[in-house]
């Protein structure tokens, strides 16, 4: 929840200046899957493929339109 607002999805913030490294893999909106490692501390973030995203329930964002 953030100002009073329930999200049901959850961001993770990557400064400006590391996504657009030319090393960066990901772009605004590819799926990815987020694994905890408990034992080595780590957050990993993996790229999949949008059918693997699917078959695990994810859904691409829609646009709104604006009236």
């Amino acid at each position: 929840m953030s100002k009073g607002r329930q999200y049901e999805r959850i961001w993770i913030y990557v400064p400006t200046k590391v996504s657009e490294d030319t090393a960066f893999p990901f772009k605004v909106g590819d799926p990815c899957l987020i694994q905890l490692d408990t034992e080595r501390k780590q957050l990993l973030v993996r790229q999949i493929s949008h059918e693997r995203a699917v078959s695990i329930g994810w859904r691409a964002e829609r646009k709104r339109r604006v009236v």
